[in-house]
């Protein structure tokens, strides 16, 4: 079924897979960023650098009491710990959305799936952040597909337009006039 019915024309979809291209380019770049941002957290947790920072909370003389400044230092330690759970939970999303973008441009390449990529498209926008650059991208692509259907072929707008008008309504009226009686 990757031929268009007899009666359409094709439609080249090159706008819906330039846009999912640079979605999945930017969910790439995405993934590579966090990967790196996580792995340089988790070798910082156990460096000199973190023990310094620790020692200069501990020392900071805005701090009224050592108990401030241990709660503030926990908080810290607290902090980049978090971030290692996030940055993989954000890795994993965009892994899926990245997922979901490649079933979506192999889904253009036939001519009645392109609302099941547009769903796909979706999906991998809301994977990549509701309101992020890379899932505008997609949201975009999806109307895309959604909205764009392929032209009539010229022999069947030839025949219909050598087909006289008729009126398919169930109800006829024998004066059909645009105006109505008092």
């Amino acid at each position: 079924m990757n031929q268009a019915p007899e009666n359409y024309g094709s439609i080249k979809r090159t706008g819906e897979k330039a846009l999912g291209i640079i979605g999945i380019v930017f969910n790439v770049i995405g993934i590579i960023l966090s990967i790196i941002l996580i792995t340089s957290l988790v070798g910082f947790e156990n460096s000199d650098m973190h023990r310094q920072m620790e020692e200069d909370l501990r020392n900071d003389p805005m701090m009224t009491s050592p108990q401030e400044a241990q709660m503030a230092v926990d908080t810290f330690n607290a902090f980049i710990a978090g971030f290692d759970v996030v940055g993989w939970v954000l890795v994993i999303l965009l892994v899926i959305s990245t997922v979901f973008a490649i079933l979506a441009m192999t889904k253009l390449k036939s001519f009645d799936k392109a609302s099941t990529a547009g769903i796909f498209f979706i999906l991998a926008g809301i994977f990549a952040g509701i309101l992020s650059l890379t899932s505008i991208l997609f949201y975009i692509a999806a109307i895309m597909c959604f909205v764009r259907k392929p032209p009539l072929r010229e022999d069947e707008l030839m025949s219909r337009s050598n087909e006289p008008a008729t009126r398919s309504d169930a109800v006829t009226r024998e004066d059909d006039t645009p105006y109505r009686p008092l």
